[in-house]
């Protein structure tokens, strides 16, 4: 665009060409391909280089830079490396020039405001006085894409349990749980398990020596996002409690509704806001407190915490005890019930909805975020097993726990597939067509013989340990 050109000639380029322009926007528009792009403006960089700071799978680094390519914001320079064009400098150049005088404009407003009205607390004139407090040693959210065992995880790091997402998940047995309600939406399927799978996942939990502390208390107006009349009464009242044990105890609380839906750790507060270590860690980002009433729930209010060291049982115990835990959950015949459906029949369900089911009851974000939830679990679960297996290689149960990992292993290819067809992290390149439907049911159909197979050995590993 050259310079001076009239707002009817930028609106006459606009309103001709609006979709060539939504495809460089949304080349740009992904947190991973503007950091990518970053980086470029200091100079050519390696397919390497990426990999090893993004710290995502390969075949989705190649798909970012097949999009950029493709924009013409970057090109292919020799020896395999990738630089920016002079049109992806003047492009991130515009976005900034525009990101900075729209910041400014904000400051600009705010110190206004704070100069008409004095009156106003003084804890909302930041950095004027702030009301903090931390943890003494911050616990760190660890692990994959099941939020609850990456906060216990950090939580139990924090207070000297060394170990990792893997053996955790394994334990709980939460990575063999397959739990999905009756609608497959975003907003509905990640986390959400019925009452009876969740007593089982808090004894699995307690196994590490420390007893959880939880409270919970349902909304008054469930089933909406905003917390607004009595519900934001509620959500002071849960930040006040939080704020208590933090004061009082010096421990991390694990909370729900955390940037949408998930569990976090809250490791302090600052003023009205919760300061939290989330999945933000995991994709890189920073992160940045959560305001009390900015939580995401729909139904309930609730908490964790880790209140008192309790006795501990032998190691063996303990993993026999999470292997019989897990063919329960796996097999989830007397944990469904009207609104989930839970073990491998969930499958049957899960794919009658891609066959059938209507726009209302299903969507295209709620299968991508579901492929890649339970092939992060069905990879927990094989890499777990497989330590297992090595572990009681010379016992009886140990050929079973071999195969059983493998079965697991097969399915997490198969949902893997899956994944490639709802991608999840470019939902948008994703459709929910009727051809599409028919594939995903078909890879569905096969990941659930993986798991009725992997279930069979896991019954028989229970049988022979000794």
């Amino acid at each position: 665009m050259e310079e001076g050109s009239s707002t009817d000639d930028i609106s006459k380029i606009i309103l001709e060409s609006y979709k060539d322009i939504i495809t460089i926007l949304k080349a740009a528009g992904s947190s991973k391909r503007l950091v990518m792009l970053g980086y470029f403006l200091k100079g050519p960089r390696s397919f390497s280089f990426m990999l090893d700071r993004l710290n995502i799978k390969r075949t989705t680094i190649n798909h970012h830079l097949d999009l950029l390519l493709r924009s013409r914001l970057i090109e292919k320079e020799e020896w395999g490396r990738y630089q920016i064009t002079q049109a992806g400098v003047e492009f991130l150049s515009s976005i900034i020039n525009a990101y900075q005088l729209i910041n400014n404009e904000f400051q600009d407003e705010h110190e206004k405001i704070l100069n008409e009205w004095p009156e106003w607390p003084d804890f909302l004139k930041v950095p004027r006085l702030i009301n903090e407090n931390k943890v003494s040693i911050p616990a760190l959210y660890e692990g994959g894409w099941n939020s609850y065992i990456s906060s216990i995880t950090g939580v139990l790091n924090f207070l000297g349990v060394q170990h990792d997402y893997i053996y955790i998940s394994g334990i709980t047995g939460y990575s063999f749980l397959v739990s999905i309600p009756g609608m497959i939406r975003t907003s509905l399927i990640k986390e959400r398990n019925p009452n009876e799978a969740w007593k089982h996942i808090y004894r699995g939990t307690e196994s590490f020596g420390w007893g959880l502390k939880k409270w919970e208390q349902k909304r008054n107006q469930p089933g909406k996002w905003n917390i607004i009349g009595e519900d934001l009464d509620l959500a002071l009242k849960v930040f006040n409690q939080i704020k208590e044990i933090i004061d009082n105890y010096d421990t991390p609380i694990i909370l729900f509704g955390i940037h949408g839906a998930g569990f976090g750790i809250i490791n302090g507060y600052r003023n009205d806001s919760y300061l939290v270590s989330s999945y933000y860690r995991k994709e890189g980002r920073e992160e940045v407190p959560v305001r009390f009433d900015q939580l995401r729930i729909l139904d309930k209010f609730i908490y964790y915490y880790f209140e008192a060291k309790q006795e501990k049982e032998e190691t063996e115990i303990i993993e026999k005890k999470a292997l019989e835990r897990a063919v329960e959950l796996a097999k989830g015949t007397r944990l469904s019930n009207g609104g989930y459906n839970v073990g491998a029949q969930a499958y049957d369900f899960w794919t009658y909805m891609l066959e059938n089911g209507n726009d209302e009851g299903i969507d295209i974000f709620g299968n991508s975020l579901l492929g890649i939830y339970y092939f992060d679990a069905k990879d927990v679960a094989s890499e777990y097993l497989n330590r297992l297996s090595r572990k009681y290689k010379n016992s009886p149960q140990g050929f079973n726990l071999s195969e059983a990992s493998k079965n697991y292993r097969d399915a997490k290819i198969h949902l893997e597939k899956f994944t490639v067809l709802f991608p999840y992290f470019e939902p948008e390149n994703g459709q929910l067509t009727r051809e599409n439907r028919k594939k995903g049911a078909e890879i569905l159909k096969q990941v659930k013989l993986c798991e009725l197979k992997a279930i069979d050995n896991l019954e028989t590993s229970v049988d022979k340990w000794v």
